[in-house]
């Protein structure tokens, strides 16, 4: 696991631990499609990876918040009604569009991972960014 949910805590980290493996996942999966793998047979992951981690899952819950009308992680709510008015009957909501969301979070992501993992290799000495093939892959 590149982040357990003691070191997730430990960081700073609030979410329950259901909701942080849920996340974690999410993040996992991300960090995995950008380094082509290159970590999942690692067995002790640098510290960079870990706050990339930390940082995604919470990139993650701004995302799900954000697309939940009001609803946050945690339990707490947001209005979800901006404005309304009555004798025209016209409500706006609080609710970006989705396009435009996971537009920004895929950039806001990649741009995340290659910030901390620009420099990192893995256990085979291997740079995880590399965007080449290396001659056993």
């Amino acid at each position: 696991m590149y982040l357990t949910y003691e070191e997730y805590q430990n960081m700073g980290g609030t979410l329950d631990e259901t909701t942080f493996n849920d996340y974690y996942f999410q993040a996992k999966a991300l960090i995995d499609y950008v380094t082509f793998n290159r970590l999942v047979a690692d067995t002790t992951f640098p510290i960079e990876l870990k706050y990339c981690v930390f940082r995604l899952i919470k990139l993650v819950q701004q995302q799900t918040d954000a697309l939940s009308m009001g609803w946050k992680s945690d339990g707490s709510t947001e209005p979800a009604i901006a404005s309304q008015s009555n004798d025209g009957v016209s409500i706006s909501y609080n609710v970006p569009r989705a396009d435009i969301l996971f537009s920004l979070t895929r950039n806001e992501t990649e741009d995340m991972i290659r910030q901390y993992l620009v420099d990192v290799r893995n256990e085979a000495g291997r740079r995880v960014l590399y965007r080449g093939i290396y001659p056993d892959e």
